[in-house]
């Protein structure tokens, strides 16, 4: 029998051509060989994905889901899951250089490391979101995030690894709880966070390890205003969960939205107009 030491859980929607993409570089740079499994939960409503995975890749394991959430199905994929380590993964990322050894002699020599992230590069490889505030919004939370991501500088105690690839323990995983499955769509990582640090285990950041993050092509098939609702349901139920003003939060986030639409009409950006959307939604989504 195989001792799967390393299980890669990827949560796919109607996008095919980025999780063939992704397959084929876990495959290209997986170390660890027989010691690794992939796992995929499809939410999409077709089978063409679930078809075509099946066919062409029998060495992964394939889970249809009737599209609960990100949490959810990735909660489906922990659940039948062998490896000792988890690593959740969006499937609009790709491996660029072997990464499992370094994961696995990480957790190896810290017991108490529960969940890691490493630095994410876009498709430019230039430098993408690899970490961000737990509860900050606004303008100063964007460009702080920025800058702190640019210099490498994770805050644990106030920040979350970003949800794209999300290394962590499998036993502390279940121990906290899982993926809060009322999240369906936002806030999973930050909510994640919060109690594996209110179990006392650790997060932690390796600048020296790297991954692509194309950003926006893990779904296809959102549109922009459905995204949005569930973006505000999931933040509302998260700032109820753990006691944060949502209205204060949504008025700063209204706030740097409004500063960004000034500086798109200066240099004539068309974006204003789902800018607006967004400022519209924001107002509306308040108590």
């Amino acid at each position: 029998m195989k001792n799967i030491l390393f299980s890669v859980i990827i949560v796919s929607y109607k996008n095919l051509k980025v999780l063939i993409n992704c397959i084929d570089s876990i495959y290209q740079y997986n170390e660890i060989e027989d010691k690794l499994e992939i796992i995929v939960v499809d939410n999409s409503p077709e089978d063409n994905i679930y078809r075509y995975i099946k066919v062409n890749y029998p060495g992964v394991r394939i889970l249809k889901s009737n599209n609960r959430g990100f949490g959810a199905a990735n909660n489906l994929g922990a659940n039948i899951a062998k490896g000792k380590y988890l690593l959740f993964l969006n499937p609009d990322t790709l491996l660029i250089e072997p990464i499992f050894k370094f994961a696995i002699e990480q957790f190896e020599k810290d017991d108490k490391l529960a969940l890691f992230g490493v630095k994410m590069l876009d498709e430019n490889l230039k430098r993408n979101t690899s970490f961000a505030f737990l509860d900050k919004k606004g303008f100063f939370a964007v460009l702080f995030t920025k800058l702190l991501n640019k210099a490498d500088f994770f805050l644990e105690s106030k920040m979350y690894i970003v949800g794209a690839a999300m290394f962590i323990r499998k036993n502390v995983f279940f121990e906290v709880g899982m993926f809060d499955e009322n999240l369906f769509l936002y806030r999973e990582e930050a909510d994640l966070a919060r109690r594996i640090k209110a179990y006392n285990y650790k997060i932690k950041y390796f600048k020296n390890k790297r991954l692509i993050h194309l950003g926006g092509k893990s779904s296809t098939d959102l549109s922009s205003t459905s995204k949005l609702s569930e973006q505000l349901k999931s933040t509302k139920y998260y700032c109820q969960k753990y006691g944060i003003d949502y209205n204060k939060m949504i008025l700063k986030e209204i706030r740097y939205l409004k500063f960004k639409r000034f500086v798109y009409k200066m240099i004539n950006q068309h974006k204003c107009d789902e800018i607006e959307i967004y400022i519209n939604f924001l107002k509306e989504s308040m108590q």
